[in-house]
């Protein structure tokens, strides 16, 4: 099984693709894709299956598929939203796209379509205290993690 990795250039306004040889652990770099409004946070599902980004610049949600032989990515969807996330992740299922959001105060929880797309509109948006960094499901995928980074310290 070929392994891919992708790293988004938010000032680049892209998602670069790497493949990386098993044995060695180096890496090949394969193709960039254009994504405007600032690709930042992104995610795979657990099958690998999908990727979904975050986009800062303009505050949206994409989902590409993902090629199985090359990595190459083909987008499904975008759409708004309310605040750019600095975190995301899927659940252990890959039903649902989890953000969380440093500034924004809060957690949101999107569903992902049988089509692998991740709908913008939140099903449920959780309250949470300033500087929610990332979201996490248990092994269980029954609990949802939430560190937060800012508070009493530097972080203020």
């Amino acid at each position: 099984m070929p392994y891919f990795m992708y790293v988004s250039l938010q000032d680049d306004d892209k998602i670069s693709i790497f493949s990386m040889d098993a044995a060695t652990g180096g890496l090949t770099h394969r193709d960039d894709v254009a994504v405007p409004g600032g690709p930042a946070p992104l995610t795979l599902d657990p099958q690998r299956k999908f990727l979904h980004v975050a986009r800062r610049g303009s505050r949206e949600l994409s989902s590409y598929r993902i090629d199985q032989t090359n990595g190459s990515l083909s987008h499904i969807s975008t759409g708004p939203l309310e605040t750019d996330p600095c975190f995301l992740s899927t659940d252990r299922k890959g039903n649902y796209l989890l953000a969380s959001y440093y500034e924004g105060s809060k957690v949101t929880v999107h569903p992902i379509g049988g089509d692998g797309a991740a709908t913008a509109a939140p099903s449920q948006t959780v309250p949470t205290a300033r500087g929610a960094h990332s979201i996490q499901t248990d092994p269980s995928n029954k609990f949802a993690f939430v560190p937060h980074i800012a508070g009493n310290g530097p972080n203020a």
